[in-house]
């Protein structure tokens, strides 16, 4: 699983510009080292997928620290556009031939443009909308026309391994600082209520997004388990517990509920608890890490309220010091997440300002645009976000909302033909599913059953189409394993 001292010194350098890019914080440098990371993709195809699993998944942090870095995924990609498209340059056939869930997903984007001219959406909206929802796709464009080595495939798990690591252990960071350690100053100042402040948010500036991403790391840095041998291979166990804990300090509840659903889904078709040990110690690791970092969180909370009370009192000259006992007031949030769940209370205020009003929002919206919706950039996507919507005034809609269901999005943006088209894409990624459940790889099977199964799960609580990371590897699991798949039926 060597690489090669070429790929070394070429990942090193765009880490050192990357860095130096933070630190110097000005856009146009920022956009500068975009382009000469673009350039090392056009170079190497290879290394343009290596870097955007770097980068991809920290570029909510990358950006926020320095605004040049915002397109860092869009060029890196386009590069990997190019090079794929010269290099079939003399089979232009080739480069025209789609799978079922690509046409679908092309119609679909189709129908949601038509539908957003004629509501009046801004063309700028519109493209936003387009890009979250293709722009992860053309991995699998790019990786299905590529010749992917296992030796590729091991680099993959390797550098989606340590980027989680790392990602995890900056968590543990954030969780003991109460978000003030190595965090933009953007960040430390949301304002969170206080079932959301204890929760880990990451470099992926959401505990949600965060919480896929360390599963997805998880189940692929599994794979070196077998991988790895001697001694190293406790480095992988380590840095697996490190990641199941930081998953644990997310309190993601809709992380969760998919990784349940896949879990039992794995045992009916699976009937097997091969490899149940390793879990079990992973398991118990990551539950010690877990409570030990909320220890440490407590006690510097602790240590900050003490030295707060001294600094009070030494103005109003009192000698009362500072109370030092254990805080364990805000460690106990994040298990009201889950408790408070399916309280009286949390539907209450659902249907008031939360998920329950989103869905009756959403069938208003679509009793008045039945046929093809309203339109991308109407209804709660990641285009509202950055432009609002013409139709928000016209149902009391705050310009903040956002749907956080794919499903109720996809009814309200593109109506009856949008539903029926999204189901082709979805029925037809069921069937490439079921294709590879049936080769009997395990690690591409669990894979692509998880994936599969979040997608629909996780389509209730995320617009799960919009989450950069998990379609990514989606994509990229898809464009690795498939044309395999169809080549071994010819």
């Amino acid at each position: 699983m060597k690489f090669s001292t070429k790929d070394i010194l070429l990942l090193a350098f765009t880490l050192i510009l990357v860095a130096l890019s933070l630190i110097i914080g000005n856009k146009y440098v920022g956009i500068f080292v975009v382009v000469i990371l673009s350039l090392i993709a056009l170079y190497k195809k290879e290394l343009g997928l290596y870097m955007l699993l770097l980068y991809v998944p920290v570029r909510p942090f990358l950006t926020s620290v320095n605004p040049g870095l915002k397109i860092i995924s869009d060029l890196i990609i386009f590069s990997l556009l190019i090079r794929t498209i010269y290099e079939n340059r003399t089979n232009i056939k080739s480069l025209l031939k789609f799978d079922l869930f690509e046409i679908a997903l092309f119609i679909y984007l189709a129908i949601g443009t038509i539908s957003g001219l004629i509501t009046g959406v801004s063309i700028v909206s519109i493209i936003f909308q387009i890009r979250a929802y293709i722009l992860l796709y053309f991995v699998y464009y790019v990786v299905k026309r590529m010749m992917i080595s296992q030796e590729t495939l091991n680099k993959i798990s390797i550098i989606t391994f340590i980027t989680a690591v790392i990602i995890s252990l900056h968590g543990f960071i954030e969780k003991i600082s109460d978000k003030t350690w190595l965090m933009p100053l953007e960040w430390q100042n949301w304002g969170l209520a206080p079932t959301n402040q204890v929760r880990v948010y990451g470099l992926l500036k959401g505990p949600n997004e965060l919480a896929l991403y360390l599963i997805v790391s998880f189940l692929i840095s599994l794979y070196l388990l077998k991988v790895i041998k001697g001694n190293k291979i406790w480095l992988i166990y380590i840095g697996l517990s490190i990641i199941g804990a930081t998953f644990v300090l997310t309190y993601s509840r809709g992380a969760s509920l998919a990784l349940i659903t896949f879990v039992l889904i794995y045992l009916v078709l699976f009937r097997t608890l091969k490899g149940f040990k390793k879990l079990l110690l992973i398991a118990g690791a990551s539950c010690l890490l877990f409570f030990g970092v909320t220890s440490a969180a407590g006690l510097y909370e602790d240590y900050v309220t003490s030295v707060e009370q001294n600094e009070d009192n030494a103005q109003n000259g009192s000698t009362n010091k500072g109370q030092t006992g254990f805080s364990g007031g805000k460690k106990s949030e994040g298990a009201n997440r889950f408790k408070e769940a399916f309280s009286e209370d949390t539907v209450e205020l659902s249907s008031q300002d939360g998920r329950i009003y989103y869905v009756t929002k959403a069938i208003e919206v679509f009793k008045d645009y039945p046929i093809i919706g309203a339109g991308f950039g109407t209804f709660g996507g990641a285009a509202t976000l950055a432009y609002s919507s013409p139709i928000y005034k016209n149902y009391g809609i705050q310009t903040d909302f956002y749907s956080d269901n794919q499903y109720i999005l996809t009814l309200a943006e593109t109506g009856i033909i949008g539903v029926l088209i999204l189901s082709v894409f979805v029925f037809s990624l069921l069937f490439i599913t079921i294709m590879i459940f049936k080769r009997k790889e395990i690690e591409y099977s669990i894979l692509a059953l998880f994936f599969f199964i979040t997608m629909i799960v996780g389509g209730l609580v995320y617009n799960i189409l919009e989450i950069d990371t998990f379609m990514m590897y989606y994509f990229l699991l898809l464009g690795i394993i498939y044309p395999r798949i169809k080549a071994e039926k010819i």
